[in-house]
């Protein structure tokens, strides 16, 4: 007689019931982000059925208060046609001979085993028969049906195949509720972040009749209208403004006609921490009992949802009396100064960690020690106790051993050379360890421009057991060679008339001349010793030549940084025909330059010193540009120094500090032994022979940061400059005089004895009186207001607003700083290393034209510029390089 029984056993029943609990149902509406990634195994649905009465189980006594041991004969499996049999008994832990005890663990054990692989949905081990002590057994298993294939309703393709890539699913993979409930949450998801809120998803479970065990899943989704935040509203905040918090609130905002860059959409993840960011704003006037009473989100319609946050604000504040012990390298007074809290201050949990530790401009405890060699030190704020809302501290600090810098360590540089990063680094082997040179070498390693300034690393690692710490920077190799080969448009001839003008320009910021005659070196060009070479060609053929050609070795001498730089460059600007040509008219300059920089130690560490002999010949016919020199030849021999203090962040995006600069250009006093009292004898061609001028400029550029993120910066900019004679009765020279208007090019790439300087808004040259031949005074001021796009350094670009002003005078009688061209608009930049800064401005001039200034009766519109019918002018502008112009 067949003997069948099922074995069900007290902890069978607690494993049922924990298998329930762990696979809960997840509601319709669930964050995506909270999914787990692994599908959890579902619970049982049926696995045992209920004991019958009695120890008697299908026919065979068990005494379940006497377990007796068998041993186990052959086993069958049975409903797992398309799984292996053999692989199935060894995951269940049975085996034939194997002697076992009933009851007892070992079955429960089995069905724990199997239930674990999440491949059935129903098992069940029973008894056929018991011969003598041996029990005969069969597994029987109903596997969970696969996914064949699926396909989405109601999206398109596009959607269609990133969805795809979220969800995960492939055929062959095993069907789970909770594969379902993740799937639909996904795609939820996706939508949801694309402004669907309301999306729905159903997915139907098609049985597939070509496979056997196997379903297709349609998955129907219905995107629903796009739904924004239309009103983000506060009640209870009294101390804070509204506006604040909104503000506070990075990633949820609510719409607004301005809101471009970044649309008003709801994310639950981050509308968690806009919330404690938020939260954060009351901590700052003393509210650190504030709290959220209560929030909802809900739908004010179809396409709009609202977000309504009830505060409760508490009481207000203070600090109260801070105690400093464990401090002997400072006088607990010396500290206090340094904190800069006082009792009776609102309270400010934020203000307090920034002064006490690392602070960005350096005022904090932390750093007071740091920057002594304590790189051990520590301290601990402890609040002791609150009197009538008086917050009382106690700081006790462990100043440590002072510690010194035992190895510099450079790691990523594959191309730049170690000693080129090395002369850079403030923090030598001996010295006491000091936060601030690490800062700084941050600073001048980002000025190089060789490396990914958001990828530096400083990681300091300690040797307590000497009192040392090593240094390890992390750098990491960008392309920093610019190559410009590009087409532009302006006048060329001596007939005003436009022309296409190719120019082709190649600069390589990391060179290295002494492994020019190395073979290996070539890759594609021998690099990595910091030099910087630089060649630029201009042509539109025939009535425009130029080349400029510039070496610049950073470290002379390998020592100290003294840079050496020089320079050549030829100019022809003419009619078409060559300079030896009786019918030639136009310009030919020639000119060589040689410099020697200097970082300087006094007034501080940030200035540096730029020294420059020049030496520039003019040749001119029939050529107007220069106002009375029209005919000759002028040389202009001079000597050049720039003394600069430069503390800016960063060469492309700076977010902070300054760059303050003065330049003064002379030449030789000629007219003090030439022996000649009266020049009104001369020609203008002998007169000019060999040119003599002064020349002073000043320029002042500061970068504040707006924003917590320092993103959002307002750069001020001013610039003056004169040019003066010697002799008043020689007169003043006709070169190197003022132009201002337009973008600071003018289809060239600088006409060679005018300093061009831009005026976003108007025409290149119209900006200021430009008497014939420019101006020997300017002044220009300008404001401007810039937010990043992106700081990826492979592809910066970021947005301005700007106001600017200029204006250029001939005497020092015209002079007024006030009296000054006016022009505001908006504008792009976009950094790419292969080409350098880029730029598009469209700018509004918003003073009316002199005609007489500008050498025309009326100014021809075209696609980038007009005069709109007030006489006011527009412009759309296309620069090249940091600056516009030296102003």
């Amino acid at each position: 007689m067949k003997l069948t029984f099922k074995l069900l056993l007290t902890c069978m029943l607690l494993l049922s019931f924990q298998a329930m609990v762990n696979a809960q149902v997840v509601p319709d509406t669930v964050n995506p982000g909270s999914l787990p990634i692994a599908d959890p195994v579902e619970p049982m649905d049926q696995v045992i059925d209920k004991v019958d009465e009695g120890n008697v189980v299908g026919g065979l006594d068990i005494d379940f208060m006497r377990p007796g041991k068998y041993e186990i004969g052959p086993i069958r499996v049975e409903g797992a046609d398309n799984y292996d049999h053999n692989a199935i008994k060894l995951l269940a832990g049975l085996r034939s001979g194997q002697s076992i005890t009933l009851p007892g663990e070992a079955i429960s054990k089995s069905i724990k085993n199997l239930w674990a692989e999440g491949i059935f949905s129903d098992i069940e081990i029973t008894a056929e028969k018991e011969i003598a002590g041996v029990i005969y057994m069969t597994i029987k298993v109903a596997p969970r049906p696969k996914l064949s294939r699926f396909r989405f309703v109601g999206i398109n393709k596009r959607d269609a195949d990133k969805i795809r890539e979220e969800i995960s699913l492939f055929s062959g993979k095993t069907i789970t509720e909770n594969l379902v409930f993740a799937t639909k949450a996904k795609i939820k998801g996706y939508f949801r972040d694309k402004g669907h809120y309301s999306v729905g998803v159903k997915i139907n479970r098609v049985q597939d009749t070509l496979m056997n065990q196997s379903e297709i899943f349609v998955i129907k989704v219905n995107k629903g209208e796009k739904v924004k935040i239309g009103e983000l509203v506060f009640e209870g905040n009294e101390s804070v403004k509204t506006w604040k918090l909104r503000l506070a609130m990075k990633d949820t905002k609510q719409k607004a006609f301005w809101r471009f860059f970044k649309r008003s959409k709801y994310f639950e993840s981050t509308y968690k921490k806009d919330k404690e960011a938020m939260m954060a704003k009351f901590t700052k006037v003393g509210l650190r009992d504030a709290e959220i009473k209560m929030d909802t989100v809900y739908l004010a319609d179809t396409k709009n949802l609202n977000i309504k946050i009830t505060i409760d604000e508490g009481e207000k504040y203070y600090f109260g009396d801070i105690e400093w012990i464990g401090n002997t390298k400072f006088r607990s007074s010396y500290l206090d100064t340094v904190l800069g809290i006082e009792k009776g201050d609102l309270y400010n949990s934020q203000l307090l960690d920034t002064r006490l530790f690392m602070s960005q401009d350096g005022r904090d405890i932390s750093s007071l020690y740091m920057d002594r060699g304590y790189l051990f030190f520590q301290v601990i704020a402890v609040e002791t106790n609150v009197e009538a809302h008086y917050i009382n501290y106690q700081m006790r600090i462990i100043e440590g051993k002072e510690a010194r810098v035992k190895r510099v360590i450079i790691k990523g540089n594959t191309k730049t050379n170690d000693y080129v990063i090395r002369r850079e680094i403030r923090t030598k082997p001996g010295d006491l360890f000091n936060r601030n040179d690490i800062i700084r070498t941050q600073r001048e390693l980002a000025q190089l421009g060789y490396f990914n300034e958001q990828a530096f690393q400083v990681n300091p690692i300690p040797n307590p057991q000497d009192g040392t710490v090593d240094i390890e920077y992390v750098v990491e190799e960008k392309s920093s060679d610019q190559i410009e080969l590009s087409g532009g448009y302006g006048g060329t001839g001596l007939d005003g008339k436009g022309r296409i003008i190719g120019t082709l320009g190649l600069t390589f910021n990391n060179f290295s001349t002494k492994n020019i005659f190395k073979k290996g070196a070539w890759t594609p060009l021998p690099g990595g010793d910091g030099q910087r070479v630089s060649l630029r060609i201009q042509t539109n053929g025939k009535f425009y030549r130029g080349y400029n050609f510039s070496f610049t070795e950073p470290w002379l001498g390998g020592k100290k940084p003294n840079s050496l730089t020089f320079g050549a460059n030829w100019t022809l600007l003419g009619n078409g025909y060559a300079p030896t040509n009786e019918n030639f008219s136009g310009l030919r300059l020639a000119g060589v330059n040689v410099g020697l920089g200097r970082r300087k130690k006094f007034p501080d560490d940030w200035f540096q010193a730029y020294y420059e002999l020049s030496f520039q010949q003019y040749f001119v016919k029939n050529d107007t540009r220069f106002g009375l020199f029209t005919d000759g030849i002028a040389n202009d021999f001079a000597f050049r120094y720039v003394l600069q203090r430069n503390s800016v962040s960063s060469p492309i995006y700076p977010q902070g500090g300054s760059n303050i600069k003065f330049t003064a250009k002379a030449t030789l006093p000629y007219s003090v032994w030439d022996g000649i009292d009266d020049y009104s004898t001369l020609s203008n061609e002998e007169r000019f022979k060999n040119l003599e001028y002064y020349k002073f400029k000043l320029t002042g550029e500061w970068y504040f940061p707006l924003t917590p993120d320092k993103k959002l910066v307002l750069m001020p900019r001013i610039g003056f400059g004169i040019q003066g004679a010697y002799n008043y009765d020689k007169g003043l020279t006709p070169f190197e005089r003022f132009h201002l208007g337009g973008s600071g090019l003018t289809g060239v790439n600088q006409i060679g004895g005018q300093e061009i300087i831009a005026l976003r808004g108007y025409e290149d040259g119209t900006g200021g009186l430009n008497s014939d031949g420019g101006d020997p005074l300017i002044a220009k001021y300008t404001l401007e207001l810039r937010y990043p796009i992106s700081l990826n350094p492979s592809a910066t670009f970021y947005v301005l607003g700007f106001a600017e002003a200029g204006n250029t005078f001939p005497t020092f009688r015209d002079f007024n700083p006030l009296n000054v061209k006016r022009a505001a608009g908006v504008g792009i930049r976009v950094f790419l290393p292969m080409f350098g800064m880029l730029g598009l401005d469209y700018g509004w001039g918003f003073d009316k034209l002199d005609s007489w200034a500008t050498g025309f009766d009326t100014i021809e519109g075209g696609f980038n510029n007009q005069i709109d019918t007030k006489g006011y002018y527009t412009k759309l502008n296309f620069t090249i390089g940091m600056n516009l112009g030296e102003l």
